[in-house]
């Protein structure tokens, strides 16, 4: 009688146990994202300011870094909007114009998949006028994304 209450109790416990493993796994995960995103967007605040200026070694970190964030989640607005960025200070740091103009589109296409996620954001168009403006074929984006900034506009009393 001892084993079979035993036994019992273990077969209703099982389940609990593996939800529990499975959301303690899935919260591993989600603080490893945390905590990747968080680097590459601490290192990404820095570009730029005062004598900052990122290695080679820090730039393909950060490059790694995001790649394998949008690797396990592709659409993330966060994510895609600092690919934009990293984008763009890559065409910053580029000193051949044609390799410029190729990393400015990828900002501006970066940018774009942010914004389908995010359409409202208004800091993510103003980002995409600043992107636009930077190719050589960005007229239409930069528009849309003028046209859009000011439909977001709140209204005047």
């Amino acid at each position: 009688m001892g084993t079979s209450r035993l036994s019992r109790r273990l077969f209703l416990v099982t389940p609990l146990l593996l939800l529990a493993l499975l959301l303690m796994v899935g919260g591993a995960r989600q603080v490893c994202f945390d905590l990747a995103y968080t680097r590459v967007d601490t290192e990404l605040s820095f570009w730029g300011r005062k004598n900052y200026t990122p290695t080679e070694n820090t730039i393909a970190h950060t490059g790694v870094t995001l790649a394998w964030l949008l690797h396990h989640r592709p659409e993330h607005p966060d994510f895609l909007a600092r690919r934009a960025y990293f984008f763009s200070w890559q065409g910053f740091f580029t000193a051949e114009p044609s390799a410029r103009l190729e990393l400015n589109q990828q900002a501006v296409d970066a940018q774009h998949l942010a914004l389908r996620g995010r359409p409202a954001y208004r800091q993510g168009w103003i980002k995409m006028i600043e992107y636009a403006s930077r190719t050589t074929g960005g007229a239409a984006m930069l528009a849309q994304a003028q046209s859009r900034l000011n439909a977001l506009q709140p209204p005047t009393l």
